[in-house]
């Protein structure tokens, strides 16, 4: 990255589960063209780079990209079609992406990438009517290794989840990790917990989580976007 530029990565997913879009807010114009050129690239979760466009926004104006059109190459893991999206900028610019699954939308900053003995941390509720998938996407062209500890009650499990240079991974919290763990006390009532995120080795890794909260029909069901707090 340029000491020129903003570079943010953000995980992508495609239809029909996940509807996506980048909303770049534009800082001064330093070209003296009255316009901010952003550059976008968007890689499959094996790393390879399968689209990227430039486009043009008015200098101290929000722009607005809808993804799905550059996603179609994007491979299945878990029945999910995702990647990583790369977005930069000159410097000043802030990248925002907008998620939209079933019913429910939000909108976040990118996360800041785990580095090499540094951690991230994701509070969150396991338990019945509780589901979580963690997404990784690696920032750089390195193969990555990343730690994931779930504290809950007195019990603090570890994993060691690797993720391709510039690729991504998801991994069900419950039934990909909790559920190889000894203590299932996490399945019988909610329970608060949270997710460590520890920077191995490799390749910078940033993660989040999206949460399903399971309502009385697929209709009802809630999502929402956990980030991460740095240490």
């Amino acid at each position: 990255m340029s000491d020129v530029e903003t570079t943010s990565h953000f995980w992508v997913a495609a239809p029909p589960l996940f509807s996506s879009a980048l909303l770049v807010a534009s800082g001064a114009d330093t070209s003296g063209t009255g316009r901010v050129r952003t550059a976008i690239e968007i890689f499959d979760l094996d790393g390879k780079r399968v689209n990227s466009v430039e486009v043009e926004f008015p200098a101290n104006e929000v722009g607005f990209v809808e993804l799905e059109p550059f996603t179609a190459a994007l491979k299945m893991q878990g029945g999910v079609a995702h990647g990583h999206l790369k977005v930069t900028s000159p410097l000043g610019t802030r990248h925002l992406y907008r998620q939209t699954v079933g019913n429910s939308l939000a909108v976040s900053s990118d996360p800041e990438p785990v580095r090499n003995k540094e951690s991230a941390f994701i509070p969150l509720v396991v338990g019945k009517g509780h589901e979580h998938m963690l997404v990784l996407v690696n920032s750089g062209e390195d193969e990555g290794q990343i730690a994931c500890r779930i504290f809950f009650g007195n019990r603090s499990p570890e994993w060691t989840l690797t993720v391709p240079g510039n690729g991504s991974r998801i991994v069900a919290l419950e039934s990909d990790l909790l559920a190889s763990s000894d203590d299932k006390s996490w399945e019988k009532s909610p329970l608060q917990a949270y997710v460590r995120l520890s920077g191995r080795q490799g390749s910078a890794i940033a993660g989040h989580i999206i949460e399903r909260v399971v309502g009385e029909s697929p209709d009802q069901d809630r999502y929402r976007s956990l980030t991460s707090w740095g240490s």
